[in-house]
C-alpha cells in the first residue's frame, strides 16, 4: 500500500496521508502545511522515528508492508 509522510513547517511532527497531499498556506496557524483535502487524514507521527522527512523534501512516497 502506497502512503505518503510529509512534515509540516516548523513542527514537532510529521504527518502520514492515503494520497499524495499537497502544499497550502494556513492563515490560521500562519504556516505552511500539508493537506489532501480529505478530512481526518494525515495521520500524525513523532518525528524523532523519520528524521529523513523535511519540510523541504515533502512529501515522501513510503510503501506499508504487513509481514506475517
Amino acid at each position: 500500500m502506497k502512503l505518503w509522510i510529509a512534515r509540516d513547517e516548523e513542527t514537532a511532527y510529521c504527518r502520514l496521508f492515503t494520497s499524495k497531499p499537497n502544499m497550502r498556506y494556513s492563515a490560521h496557524y500562519e504556516k505552511f502545511t500539508w493537506t489532501n483535502g480529505k478530512p481526518n487524514d494525515g495521520i500524525q507521527l513523532d518525528m524523532n522515528d523519520f528524521p529523513e522527512v523535511t519540510f523541504e523534501n515533502s512529501p515522501m512516497e513510503v510503501e506499508l508492508v504487513i509481514k506475517k
